[in-house]
Order: C-alpha cells, then sequence, then structure tokens
C-alpha cells in the first residue's frame, strides 16, 4: 500500500520504530555483504523504482483504447 505524501512527510521517527529499523537492518545483514552501492545512490534508486511503480499503476487505471 503506498502512503500519501502528506503522511510520509509528517512522520516522526518513535525510539520503537528507531528499534525495529535497527533490527530489521541487523536481521538482513548478510543481504548487505559485497553491496557496494552508497547511500545516495540507493535512495536514487528507491525513488526511481517508486516513481515507475507509480506511473505503471497511474497507466494502468487509465483507459486505453488500443489495448
Amino acid at each position: 500500500m503506498a502512503l500519501a505524501a502528506s503522511a510520509v512527510a509528517s512522520f516522526e521517527w518513535t525510539v520503537d520504530a528507531a528499534r525495529e529499523l535497527i533490527r530489521l537492518r541487523y536481521d538482513n545483514h548478510d543481504d548487505f555483504e559485497g553491496f557496494t552501492a552508497s547511500p545516495s545512490q540507493c535512495r536514487r534508486k528507491w525513488y526511481s523504482l517508486k516513481y515507475g511503480y507509480n506511473n505503471l499503476k497511474r497507466l494502468d487505471t487509465i483507459e486505453n483504447p488500443h489495448d
């Protein structure tokens, strides 16, 4: 489920949320070994994937006369 931009903008990190993020990262540590992309590269890729997904969703809801 996609979050609305206002929901994302109003998100605040609680102590429990931060602990959960740390736990998830710890549990998935092996998946990050050897992964050489920088944080900014990951961020750009994430937003690119998100944009592409939202664009496909938008196109899927528009009636296409050429199907």
